[in-house]
């Protein structure tokens, strides 16, 4: 795949030098000056943590997907509030609200997991409704539990975990950043930058290095 997107790019920009990387490298030049070290993660639809050394980039584990992996993620947060409501472990007043804001049916949810594409993303949108409820003791507890659960099975894969900044790119890092920032402090990390989306620091980026 990147040697067919670079051979594109060639077509179109012929006297450009292409360069081309997984969305990882995005995330790290977005958030992490040029020559500093850094832990940086993506927390988004999937979720990812690689150590920046300043120069290079690495990685202790190898994603297995949205199944059984994607911690903290918003496929992990929306299938976490799924079960909780068909295990009915979710609070009755909450559940109501979750029936009038999602189609809930059976039916619906296993044709969009099981027959249609991109089920880690049918996943995440349910993700919205923790955010939109994040003050609720249950939604305060699973958010706290689920980065809680990245950051043991992802950040502290890492020495150097709690002597350089955790930066964060996504969706997810960034409308739930208080409680993000609460739980690593909670672990003695350093919280770093925080985006939404990559190409806000990726301008400055190549605005410092072009």
């Amino acid at each position: 795949m990147r040697k067919f997107l670079k051979k594109i790019f060639k077509e179109f920009f012929p006297k450009a030098k292409a360069d081309v990387r997984e969305d990882t490298y995005a995330a790290i030049y977005s958030t992490t000056k040029v020559g500093h070290q850094g832990i940086v993660c993506i927390l988004g639809t999937g979720s990812n943590c690689s150590y920046y050394d300043g120069h290079q980039l690495f990685q202790k584990v190898v994603s297995l997907g949205y199944i059984p992996m994607d911690d903290g993620s918003g496929n992990f947060f929306g299938r976490k509030l799924i079960r909780d409501y068909y295990y009915h472990k979710m609070p009755q007043d909450l559940a109501i609200k979750f029936e009038n804001g999602y189609n809930l049916d059976a039916d619906v949810i296993k044709e969009n997991l099981y027959k249609q594409p991109n089920p880690n993303t049918y996943l995440a949108t349910f993700a919205r409704f923790l955010v939109e409820n994040k003050e609720h003791p249950y939604c305060k507890g699973v958010i706290d539990k689920g980065f809680q659960q990245f950051i043991n099975n992802h950040v502290m894969q890492f020495e150097l975990a709690t002597k350089v900044p955790i930066h964060f790119v996504g969706s997810i890092a960034y409308f739930l950043k208080d409680e993000l920032t609460a739980v690593l402090e909670r672990n003695d990390l350093v919280p770093g930058v925080i985006r939404q989306r990559p190409i806000d620091g990726l301008v400055e980026f190549h605005k410092q290095t072009i």
